[in-house]
């Protein structure tokens, strides 16, 4: 519920505070699902709104080279630290991963340039929900996977208006956090193609329900050579 952030305070010391508070449940809770966000990446991968880092331990030897953006100093200075002290995952060399200050909305990379493009629980923050999804569509390669977990707009909808009502104070509280987005919809619409989801709930209300899924970028289509006959007139 974290990233791509306009935050109501500031200081260095809300990543200290996002650390100590999501720490437990990072522990407890979320190593199965970064092991399917992150740990299922490959090739040249991107992580958009890296935060403190906790997805980096979950990265494996699929992955050749993985960059993470963050947009917050602050986070990103975590970020930075656990990386010096922790490392990566198994069978990720030392100085493959790096780490870069940046928006979601608007990555300073060039488009094609890379394989996977992982998230989790980032969407829900970020100032442009469609500028976002179009700027990890652009950097995809054709056929490139995005891998993402995120929590989303109830379907039923007593809980998607309780959403609703609680997502002006709870955005200002939650560091950004907006609890009532149609995230999925907003990832088709952007033209890629969903290929696995899984829907369950985990954690406290209103982020709940959650999604984690695999969407592919489709492959340019190819235009067929004429032959025969036809190539001759």
């Amino acid at each position: 519920m974290m990233a791509g952030r306009r935050w109501a305070f500031g200081g260095s010391w809300r990543a200290a505070l996002y650390d100590w508070l999501l720490g437990p449940f990072e522990r407890r809770v979320m190593p199965p699902f970064r092991r399917q966000v992150a740990g299922g990446a490959s090739g040249t991968v991107l992580e958009i709104g890296a935060g403190t880092g906790f997805s980096f331990p979950y990265f494996n030897n699929t992955a050749g080279r993985v960059v993470g953006a963050e947009p917050d100093p602050g986070m990103l200075g975590r970020a930075v630290a656990r990386l010096r002290r922790s490392g990566t995952g198994p069978g990720i060399p030392a100085g493959s991963l790096t780490l870069v200050q940046a928006r979601a909305e608007a990555l300073p990379f060039a488009a094609e340039s890379f394989d996977t493009v992982v998230c989790t629980h980032v969407l829900c923050s970020v100032r442009d929900l469609d500028a976002a999804l179009a700027e990890v569509r652009r950097v995809l390669r054709p056929g490139g996977r995005f891998r993402f977990l995120e929590h989303v707009r109830a379907a039923e909808p007593g809980w998607a208006r309780f959403q609703d009502a609680v997502t002006p104070v709870w955005s200002r509280l939650a560091m950004g956090c907006h609890p009532n987005r149609s995230t999925l919809a907003r990832v088709e619409a952007t033209g890629f193609r969903v290929q696995t989801l899984q829907r369950f709930s985990v954690g406290l209300p209103p982020v709940h329900p959650h999604i984690l899924g695999t969407a592919v970028k489709p492959a340019l289509k190819q235009v067929a050579k004429p032959s025969g006959e036809a190539a001759r007139r």
